[in-house]
């Protein structure tokens, strides 16, 4: 276990008057002064977050949070000048010691800790989906107008070469307009299809299972929750419609000018993944074969419906996941398999197969686009996903990804959640933000939250 006190280190944040010199005082030639460097405070470190301040290991570390310190230590350890927080809320107070944040929390937490940053003036880095629910959304996109400060969300492959390839092949009109579209993510890659424990097992001393827990209602600890796995139980995490879809959806949400979906179909395995467990004689019981309420089942397919888009005609998107595939389509070469996760563009005058996140664009049928020239690269490449943030949070230049387009992606991804969760046909007024065919899908828009995590 870490032993280092909260808020503390043993070379924690650097003095005021030190970060007040000026960079041509302190840098010298091939140097880089502590001015120029961006201070960063991270929350959420244990999981994802380590790759994240890798990421941005160039510049200066001063803040690590994590609820969980024996996840977390290995990162304590690796920056050990950087002061150590179990709750954000301590760290903010601290909020002139640091630049910049990375949220990297469970889903739950992404809209407190990110509006608390963006009310500060801080720069933000936050894991998608931007938020939990699609009323935090909203609540984010605004206070990230308001602030003005440079932010990104974790599409990694935004603004890369391969997903700009593919934009500019759909951009070129090689397959006409589009109708169909669909995407495929072989995820979950964690246990889904979950029923709640019975068992109360003891919290592991090096937590704080209540501020974990955070906005969510109140549930004992259990390892079917911490580490990792909250990913599928809809009270922390968003499944893998929420999780995975951004990664594809940025490729080409631009340039078919999607916007927001008008309704979304869901339907799902009915299988879940209870264990035996004991009654109270001492018998191995098996709950129901039924979709739980409470977590994602192990596959789900849905269906977006986006109206028309100026001379673009309405389009529908699909998505598969937990290893369900469309059907693979005719004009395919024998042999040539579907990817385990992947694209296909369905257009008037043709057919584009692509990898999951872009790239790799084979024309169908081939031999109608043998003599196709690749069009030429008009889009701006990213310079490097966390290097355009570092760089925006200093002022210099902008993100690919940053909430505007962030939030934009995430509305789309948490009605999927939405019809992941319900296994029905939900009709969704962007404008209002409300699900008007369905009470209870409605009611998750904006869940109650747990009293003092009020946003």
């Amino acid at each position: 276990m870490c032993d280092r006190v909260e808020g503390s280190s043993r070379r924690a944040f650097a003095s005021a008057a030190a970060l007040a010199v000026p960079a041509t005082v302190l840098g010298g030639a091939g140097r880089k002064a502590p001015g120029d460097s961006l201070r960063i405070a991270a929350v959420g470190v244990g999981g994802m977050g380590r790759r994240y301040i890798q990421g941005c290991a160039s510049e200066r570390i001063v803040a690590l949070c994590d609820v969980d310190h024996d996840l977390a230590a290995k990162v304590f350890n690796k920056y050990a000048q950087a002061a150590v927080f179990r709750d954000w809320r301590r760290m903010m107070d601290r909020e002139k010691e640091f630049d910049a944040v990375i949220v990297a929390t469970p889903d739950h937490h992404h809209a407190a800790v990110t509006l608390a940053a963006l009310k500060l003036g801080k720069a933000v880095y936050c894991a998608k989906p931007l938020t939990h629910t699609l009323h935090e959304l909203r609540l984010v996109r605004e206070a990230a107008r308001k602030a003005g400060t440079a932010t990104q969300t974790s599409v990694q492959s935004a603004a890369g070469d391969a997903a700009c390839t593919t934009a500019e092949y759909l951009m070129s009109g090689v397959i006409g307009h589009i109708t169909e579209i669909h995407v495929w993510c072989d995820h979950p890659l964690y246990p889904a299809g979950q029923v709640r424990p019975s068992q109360t097992p003891q919290t592991p001393s090096s937590m704080d299972w209540d501020l974990w827990l955070g906005p969510a209602p109140y549930r004992p600890y259990s390892r079917a929750y911490h580490p990792w796995i909250w990913r599928s139980w809809w009270d922390f995490g968003t499944g893998t419609v929420g999780d995975m879809l951004s990664h594809a959806l940025h490729v080409f949400y631009r340039p078919l000018r999607l916007g927001a979906p008008v309704a979304v179909h869901g339907c799902r395995s009915k299988m879940h993944g209870g264990l035996f467990e004991m009654d109270g004689q001492g018998n191995e019981t098996l709950p129901p074969l039924i979709p739980t309420p409470e977590s994602e089942s192990h596959a789900s397919a849905l269906a977006f419906d986006f109206p028309a888009r100026g001379e673009m005609p309405p389009l529908r998107m699909h998505w598969y996941d937990g290893g369900l595939k469309p059907f693979r389509p005719a004009e395919l070469p024998k042999g040539t398999p579907l990817p385990a996760s992947g694209v296909l563009y369905c257009g008037e005058k043709g057919k584009m197969l692509t990898a999951y996140s872009g790239g790799r664009n084979l024309l169908l049928p081939e031999k109608r686009f043998r003599d196709f020239a690749p069009p030429p690269k008009t889009l701006e490449r990213t310079t490097g996903h966390y290097e355009e943030w570092v760089r925006a949070a200093k002022g210099q230049g902008r993100t690919n990804c940053g909430f505007e387009l962030g939030a934009q992606l995430a509305e789309v991804a948490l009605l999927g959640t939405l019809a992941a969760r319900s296994a029905r046909y939900l009709e969704w007024d962007s404008v209002r933000g409300v699900v008007v065919n369905d009470e209870e899908a409605n009611s998750w828009v904006n869940p109650p939250r747990r009293n003092g995590w009020e946003l």
